[in-house]
C-alpha cells in the first residue's frame, strides 16, 4: 500500500539514512496530497487536474499526458521542486526530481521544455547543496547533468557549480557515486573533460578504484567516467602522470572478475595506450604487471566483440613496448646520439635488471657518454634523463656509487640540483640522494 504524505518534513536527522536505501520507484509509489498543496497555494486547481490525470497512472498514460501540455507539466513538476516559492518539503522535493527524472528518461522530447523554462537552474542548485538529503542532491545533480548536456549553449556558472560539487563529493566515498550520476553526463562534452581534468579530476577517479570493497557499481561508474575522459586527446596523453590511475585500473581488473568491469577497463586502457610521448602510457601500464592481466584474460571466452578487438590490441602494443625495452643496443644508439627522449626503455625495471652490468663494457663507454652530456648539453630534457639513467644505474650496481665517483660525475650531479628546470632539479636530488646514502633502498623506490 502506498504511504500517505502531506506538506511536513521528516525528521532532517533520519534524512540520509533513509536516502541510502530509496529508489524511485519506492519515492512514486508515496501518496501527495495535491488538494493540500493547493489549499496552501503552492499549486492551482489547473494543476491538480493534471496531477490527477498523470499522478500514479503507466508510464505509457504518463508519456501520453505529458505530450498533450508539455510546458505545463514541466512548469509543475519544477514548481513541486520550489520553482516558484523556493521552499519545498523534503518529501515533496524526492516526489517532484523524481517526476522530473521519471519523463526524461521515458520521453526524450521533453528536455526542451523543462529548458524552455525561465530558469529551470536556480531550484536544482539549491537542492544539489542540500546536506542533509543525498537522494535529492544526487537527483538534482544529475538532472543538471542531462539539462547541461542537452542544453544547446552552457551556462558557465552552472558549469562551474556542478563542478564544484561533484569535486567535493568525490572526496569522500560516502558520496562519490552522486557526484559520478552526474559525471557521467557532464563529461560525454570535451570541453568540460578538460576542465575536470585541470580540477585533479583523473587523480580523483582514480583514488575510487582503490578502494576494493566498494560497490561494483561505484567502481564501473568511476571506469566509465575514466573511459569518457580518454576521448581527449590531451587528457588521454597525461595518464601516466597520476600515479592513481593507470595502476588501480589494472588492480581492478584483476580483483573484480565481472564482464562489464573488464570492459569498460580494458576499453580505458585501450584508449590511452597510443596517446602521449614515447609509449609512457603503456610502460606505466607494464609496471602495474598488466601482461598477467592480458595472459589471464586471453585465456577466457568472451562474446563481446569490442572486448575481444581491446585485448588483442593492448596484447600486441604491450608486446611490442616489452621488445624495445629489452633492446641494449637501442638504448646505446640513444645515448650515443646526445638526445634522449623518455622513452620506456628509461624507466623499465627489467631492463635496469637485466642490462646494469652491459654499462661496464668498453671501460664503461656509455656511462661517460651520460656523464658528458651532464657536463656539456644545454638541453633540459637530456639532463633530466642523464640524471634519471645514472640514478639507476647506482641502484642497480653493486658498487654504483664508486664508480660514479671515481668517474668525477658525483659534484656534476649535485651542481645540477640548482638548475632552473623542475625537473631536472628532482632527478638530480633523487641521483644525488642514492650517491649519499649507503644503503639507497631506504629511501623508497623513487
Amino acid at each position: 500500500m502506498a504511504t500517505r504524505l502531506g506538506t511536513d518534513t521528516i525528521d532532517p536527522d533520519e534524512a540520509e539514512a533513509v536516502a541510502r536505501i530509496l529508489t524511485r520507484k519506492q519515492v512514486l509509489n508515496q501518496n501527495v496530497e495535491w488538494g493540500k498543496l493547493s489549499a496552501a497555494g503552492i499549486i492551482n486547481q489547473e494543476e491538480v487536474r493534471l496531477m490527477s490525470l498523470y499522478d500514479k497512472k503507466s508510464v505509457e498514460r504518463k508519456i501520453s499526458e505529458f505530450r498533450e501540455n508539455p510546458a505545463a507539466y514541466a512548469s509543475l513538476f519544477m514548481n513541486i521542486i520550489g520553482g516558484n516559492s523556493g521552499v519545498a518539503s523534503l518529501e515533496r522535493t524526492r516526489y517532484g526530481l523524481s517526476l522530473i527524472e521519471e519523463i526524461l528518461d521515458e520521453e526524450s522530447s521533453s528536455f526542451e521544455y523543462f529548458l524552455k523554462l525561465t530558469d529551470p537552474w536556480s531550484p536544482l542548485l539549491t537542492i544539489m547543496d542540500t546536506k542533509s538529503d543525498n537522494y535529492c542532491a544526487s537527483k538534482a545533480a544529475k538532472l543538471i547533468s542531462l539539462f547541461l548536456f542537452r542544453s544547446k549553449q552552457m551556462p558557465q556558472n552552472v558549469l562551474d557549480d556542478v563542478l564544484i560539487w561533484c569535486n567535493e563529493q568525490l572526496r569522500q566515498p560516502s558520496t562519490a557515486e552522486m557526484a559520478l550520476e552526474g559525471l557521467q553526463n557532464l563529461l560525454r562534452h570535451d570541453d568540460v573533460r578538460l576542465r575536470f581534468f585541470e580540477d585533479d579530476g583523473l587523480n580523483r577517479l582514480g583514488v575510487l578504484l582503490k578502494n576494493l570493497q566498494s560497490e561494483t557499481q561505484i567502481i564501473y561508474k568511476a571506469l566509465l567516467c575514466l573511459w569518457l575522459m580518454s576521448y581527449n586527446d590531451h587528457v588521454a596523453s597525461q595518464f601516466h602522470h597520476e600515479t592513481n590511475v593507470i595502476p588501480n585500473i589494472i588492480v581492478v581488473l584483476k580483483a573484480v572478475p565481472k564482464e562489464k568491469i573488464i570492459r569498460i577497463g580494458t576499453a580505458v586502457l585501450a584508449n590511452i595506450a597510443s596517446k602521449g610521448d614515447n609509449n609512457m602510457n603503456k610502460q606505466v601500464m607494464i609496471e602495474g604487471k598488466i601482461v598477467r592481466f592480458l595472459e589471464t584474460a586471453n585465456q577466457r571466452k568472451w562474446a563481446d566483440e569490442d572486448l575481444i578487438n581491446d585485448l588483442e590490441y593492448l596484447t600486441e602494443a604491450i608486446s611490442e613496448v616489452i621488445r624495445e625495452m629489452s633492446s641494449w643496443d637501442a638504448y646505446k644508439t640513444e645515448i650515443s646520439s646526445g638526445t634522449l627522449e623518455r622513452s620506456p626503455v628509461h624507466y623499465s625495471e627489467r631492463f635496469w635488471k637485466e642490462n646494469v652490468m652491459m654499462f661496464e663494457k668498453d671501460k664503461f663507454e656509455v656511462l661517460g657518454m651520460l656523464i658528458h652530456i651532464l657536463k656539456d648539453s644545454q638541453n633540459s630534457q637530456n639532463l633530466e634523463i642523464a640524471c634519471h639513467d645514472i640514478g639507476q644505474f647506482i641502484r642497480y650496481h653493486p658498487m654504483g656509487r664508486q664508480i660514479i665517483s671515481q668517474m668525477n660525475g658525483k659534484y656534476i650531479i649535485m651542481g645540477l640540483m640548482e638548475h632552473p628546470d623542475a625537473a631536472v632539479q628532482k632527478e638530480a636530488l633523487l641521483c644525488t640522494q642514492k650517491l649519499l646514502v649507503v644503503s639507497w633502498e631506504h629511501l623508497g623506490a623513487k
